[in-house]
C-alpha cells in the first residue's frame, strides 16, 4: 500500500497528527528536546527543507542552541507515517463510513436522522505487518534524510513505540 492511494488529510489535521506522533516519538528518543518542541515544530512546518538543510543544521540559533536536534527529523519521519496510517484507516473504514456520510448529508438537508447517533468506533489495532510497514517507512525516510544507521534505527523504533504505547 502506498501513501498516495487515498486523498490526503486536510493540511491542518495532518500537521496536528504529525506533531502528536513526533511528540510521542521524542518522549522515547530525545525527551530533553520536548521543551523546544513547539518552536522547532512551528519552524519546521513553515519550511521543512530549510530546517532539514545540512548547512543550516550546522549553524547556531540566536540563543546559542545547535540546530542539530533530532526534532526536525522526527517531524520529517512522522509525515509519511501519518499519511500511511490515514490511508490504512480510510481503507479499513470504507464501508463503516457510509452511514456517517448519509447522516451528514441528511443534516445538510435538514432531515431527521432515523438512526440514533452512535459514537465513533475505535480504529482497529495495527496488525504486525502494518507495524512493520510503519517502521520501514520511518527507517527509510530517516536514511533518506541522511541520518546514520543508529539514528535511523532509533527514530524508526521510537515512532513505532510512540504508536504502540501512545
Amino acid at each position: 500500500m502506498t501513501t498516495d492511494s487515498v486523498e490526503r488529510l486536510p493540511p491542518e489535521a495532518e500537521t496536528e497528527l504529525v506533531a502528536e506522533l513526533a511528540r510521542l516519538a521524542l518522549e522515547r528518543a530525545a525527551p530533553e528536546e520536548l521543551v523546544l518542541f513547539p518552536e522547532t515544530a512551528e519552524e519546521y512546518f513553515k519550511d521543512p527543507q530549510a530546517v532539514l538543510d545540512p548547512k543550516r543544521r550546522d549553524e547556531a540559533l540566536g540563543f546559542g542552541l545547535d540546530l542539530a536536534m533530532l526534532t526536525p527529523f522526527v517531524l520529517a519521519v512522522a509525515t509519511p507515517v501519518i499519511r500511511f496510517l490515514a490511508s490504512t484507516v480510510a481503507e479499513a473504514a470504507g464501508q463503516e463510513a457510509k452511514p456517517l456520510v448519509t447522516r451528514l448529508v441528511r443534516r445538510l438537508l435538514r432531515r431527521p436522522d432515523p438512526a440514533p447517533e452512535a459514537t465513533e468506533p475505535a480504529p482497529p489495532p495495527l496488525s504486525t505487518d502494518q507495524v512493520r510497514q510503519v517502521r520501514d517507512i520511518a527507517y527509510q525516510r530517516a536514511k533518506n534524510l541522511g541520518l546514520d544507521e543508529d539514528q535511523a534505527v532509533l527514530l524508526a523504533d521510537s515512532v513505532v513505540g510512540g504508536l504502540v504505547a501512545g
